[in-house]
């Protein structure tokens, strides 16, 4: 096993061809350009590496594994997130890389999108906490929830998620089909670490050739993806958002305090 740490994101990486991302990010993991550029960077190198074929992203904070995006970005802060993100996309849609997420915490926004983004998704049942707020901010998900939240629970469901902007614990996740499965606390890394070691000893041309069919079914065009990308930048920058934004911050947003812990209340 080896152990290599950027900036805000730990790379670990295992015997038997499988790896962890584990972010930290304090206060609360947000996602900005740095840990955007560090998690493209790592799954670029492993979606091109022949000996790689699991990763796991985890986080280093139980109480957080990743807030949401980071609003008080500048606008070439945000074209360098926007264009790492897309890079991050790209990389985990490839059928030679399995990602699965190992969520503790709070998960929200283009946190909850990184997870969504994974090939499966398995949470603490005690702590775990999901959802997408950006309607309070004057946004829409933009990093891909409204492309693979209806292809995994349904149009109703995700527009409850999306239009609300309101947490569900894991167990309501479990049941609507957010995450694959809700497991104790207690339990959760040995289950996501052996699954991810199990898949990674299987030979590399079945599992490729399985994931790009189903994906070929269920995962929604590369290209309306991006358009959600554009789409959000555009909201990001406008006026109306920055003054919500700003007052938002004021307020005690991105801080470790009640704002952030209870944002979906």
């Amino acid at each position: 096993m080896t152990t290599s740490e950027t900036r805000t994101v730990t790379i670990v990486e295992h015997p038997g061809r499988w790896a962890t991302l584990r972010i930290d990010n304090p206060p609360v993991n947000l996602l900005d350009d740095r840990v955007y550029s560090e998690l493209a960077a790592a799954l670029e190198r492993f979606e091109a590496d022949p000996e790689m074929r699991v990763v796991v992203l985890e986080s280093a904070d139980p109480e957080f594994f990743a807030a949401h995006f980071d609003i008080s970005l500048t606008p070439e802060q945000n074209n360098v997130a926007q264009r790492m993100n897309s890079k991050i996309l790209t990389a985990l849609r490839s059928p030679r890389l399995v990602s699965i997420a190992k969520i503790r915490g709070r998960v929200r926004g283009g946190g909850h999108e990184l997870a969504l983004l994974c090939d499966m998704r398995f949470a603490s049942a005690e702590t775990a906490i999901i959802g997408q707020p950006e309607m309070k901010a004057r946004l829409f998900p933009g990093g891909g929830a409204m492309q693979m939240l209806p292809a995994l629970i349904g149009r109703s469901r995700a527009l409850e998620m999306i239009l609300s902007g309101r947490d569900i614990d894991a167990g309501i996740a479990e049941r609507y089909g957010v995450i694959n499965r809700a497991i104790p606390d207690a339990e959760l890394d040995e289950f996501v670490d052996t699954l991810a070691a199990r898949i990674a000893g299987f030979d590399s041309t079945p599992s490729e050739l399985a994931k790009a069919a189903v994906d070929r079914r269920y995962l929604p065009p590369l290209e309306d993806f991006l358009q959600d990308v554009a789409e959000f930048k555009k909201l990001l920058e406008s006026p109306e958002t920055i003054d919500a934004a700003r007052k938002q911050l004021a307020a005690g947003l991105q801080t470790r305090g009640p704002l952030e812990f209870d944002l979906g209340n």
